[in-house]
């Protein structure tokens, strides 16, 4: 099926600008896996009802989300909420597209329980391979599918609210430079003691200020980093998995392929051959 354009429009609850290869609903959320079909100069300025996750599978997709190049040609998760304007769009029709549509007043609820974004960004790395799999899923649809993909929209919404209270720099300093630490150095790992030394506060007390302002330990969040990495490592296919592991401070590539499974609930192999 595909969607006319018309400029300005409102696209219903998941509509999108495109063929629709497969396509799902779970309770109110819909997700699809589809094909460009309208060519980037057809294409309006437009919104949608819902909110939503867009994976980028194949082909050059141009988005005004925060963090995305200017023409992406690289697998991308973009988040855009409900109601956002924009003119995102394939150049050519050789593309290849999944999608995750949340109505407004689910993510409204959504927004009670977390710090959501209340604009478009593209994701990070960990929100890529969780939306991998629910693509994965939607391609492999069994009865247990639908609880899967209502789990994975969690997972999706909090590894969002990651996002936006990195990006939302509205704490102490020194919170934000001990996050940037443990981001820019990740293959070492600090003590408490030193963190919270160089914050000039007690450890106890930046223990607690960092759980509250990112919703996890420093060490899990180091853990986090250090999986960001990996992800991105997988992308090379000149890395092999050991390689990879070794890179990223996992003892071996069993210590990384149990580590990535818990995480992503697939193995860095799995995600690699999909990617």
């Amino acid at each position: 099926m595909m969607v006319p354009v018309s400029a300005n429009a409102t696209l219903g609850h998941g509509t999108f600008y495109g063929d629709y290869r497969e396509r799902r609903q779970v309770g109110d959320l819909a997700i699809a896996d589809l094909r460009p079909t309208v060519p980037e100069h057809d294409v309006e300025t437009h919104t949608h009802d819902d909110a939503h996750f867009l994976l980028l599978l194949d082909g050059l997709y141009l988005s005004s989300a925060k963090g995305m190049p200017a023409v992406c040609n690289t697998r991308a998760l973009v988040l855009n909420p409900p109601g956002t304007k924009h003119r995102d769009c394939f150049r050519g029709l050789d593309g290849r597209f999944f999608t995750l549509s949340i109505p407004a007043h689910l993510w409204r609820s959504a927004a009670d329980q977390r710090a959501l974004p209340e604009h478009a960004l593209q994701l990070s790395p960990s929100g890529l391979v969780q939306a991998t799999g629910l693509w994965r899923e939607l391609r492999g649809w069994d009865s247990a599918s639908p609880l899967v993909i209502e789990d994975g929209v969690e997972a999706l919404l909090d590894a969002a609210t990651l996002m936006q209270r990195v990006m939302h720099r509205d704490g102490p300093a020194w919170l934000e430079r001990a996050r940037e630490q443990l981001e820019d150095d990740w293959e070492h790992t600090p003590r408490l003691s030193a963190l919270a030394c160089n914050a000039d506060v007690h450890p106890v007390y930046f223990s607690r200020a960092f759980r509250r302002r990112f919703g996890c330990s420093p060490g899990e969040y180091l853990r986090h980093c250090r999986m960001e990495r990996a992800i991105g490592l997988l992308h090379d296919p000149h890395m092999g998995l050991a390689q990879v592991a070794v890179a990223c401070g996992f003892v071996d590539q069993s210590h990384f392929t149990h580590a990535f499974r818990r995480h992503y609930r697939c193995t860095p192999a799995q995600y690699r051959a999909l990617a």
